[in-house]
């Protein structure tokens, strides 16, 4: 008898419950068949069938770990860069190729490498020791 309670737990606790956190988190654009609120019923009213029924039938398609590649992937590291939040909140970054000072790289210069900031950092030095 408490082997079966056990057994009922396992499932609940290991197959079903990660199922319907599964759904839950499945974003409501992802449904093909049944809606979310209708895949939660199912799979909590069928327990073991009805988990299973949502991973052959109702879950939609994901890229596996082996095939899964990074999101920048998929338009290039100047196109990330660009769409970026931070990018877009500075302003004055138009098409890649074309960060201030128009470098030619697609990255933005270090302030060690760039001689136009080397040179106005010590005129302010040269500046600050005239005037002490």
């Amino acid at each position: 008898m408490w082997l079966a309670c056990a057994l009922i737990i396992l499932f609940s606790v290991g197959f079903v419950l990660p199922c319907m956190l599964d759904i839950a988190m499945t974003p409501d654009s992802e449904f093909t068949t049944l809606g979310k609120g209708m895949w939660l019923m199912v799979a909590g009213a069928f327990w073991v069938f009805g988990a299973a029924a949502w991973l052959i039938v109702g879950r939609p398609q994901r890229l596996g770990l082996v095939h899964h590649s990074s999101r920048h992937d998929r338009f290039g590291h100047a196109q990330a860069v660009l769409r970026h939040p931070a990018t877009q909140a500075a302003g004055g970054y138009g098409e890649p190729g074309t960060w201030p000072g128009n470098t030619g790289t697609m990255a933005p210069v270090g302030p060690d490498d760039d001689e136009d900031f080397l040179e106005e950092l010590n005129r302010r030095i040269r500046e600050t020791d005239e005037d002490s």
